[in-house]
């Protein structure tokens, strides 16, 4: 029984011993972190679209220059609930696009404050994100505002009846990482 006594008390002993070096060294190290002027950020990127559904279907085509007044147009808004800054990428994921859409004549144009990007479709696949915006800076708390514009663009010279009576079923996808306090996506 003395001996289960002093063989418990030698555990004892020898655990507080290890506590206390272990909380000496790590209350050391961070002592010294704090010297060295390390800074934590902490908070997480919330970023949200409000309507991210694309149904265009039998598109007419039009000219390019008429696209804000006859093309197929969907606008919607990027809001950050974040507590820090984000640098975001926006895609369009193809659910199901008809054969003959696509073309470079099947093409879209996204439009913001400041911004003005386009592209066609010539190379969209069906499960697959296409991306149209790279480098999007948005500030913690902000709401970035958008207008996508698709249409099928008029050409004289080219056979377009395969384009007709045609759809288009996507998503918008918004991925998002932090930037900290960052003034910008660079």
């Amino acid at each position: 029984m003395k001996q289960r006594i002093v063989l418990i008390v030698i555990i004892l002993v020898i655990l507080s011993i290890s506590i206390g070096v272990s909380y000496s060294y790590f209350s050391a190290n961070i002592i010294k972190k704090d010297i060295n002027g390390v800074d934590v950020s902490s908070g997480k990127v919330d970023i949200k679209i409000d309507d991210n559904s694309i149904n265009a279907k039998d598109i007419s085509p039009i000219y390019d220059e008429d696209y804000k007044l006859l093309s197929y147009n969907k606008d919607f808004e990027i809001i950050s609930n974040s507590s820090l800054n984000s640098c975001s990428k926006i895609y369009i994921r193809i659910n199901d696009i008809s054969l003959g859409l696509r073309s470079k004549y099947f093409k879209y144009k996204l439009v913001s404050e400041n911004i003005e990007k386009d592209g066609n479709f010539e190379h969209a696949t069906i499960n697959e994100d296409m991306l149209i915006l790279d480098n999007l800076f948005i500030k913690s708390k902000e709401v970035k505002y958008f207008d996508l514009y698709i249409w099928v663009s008029y050409q004289d010279d080219v056979d377009q009846m395969d384009m007709l009576a045609s759809k288009l079923d996507a998503s918008l996808v918004v991925k998002s990482i932090d930037v900290k306090n960052n003034n910008s996506c660079n």
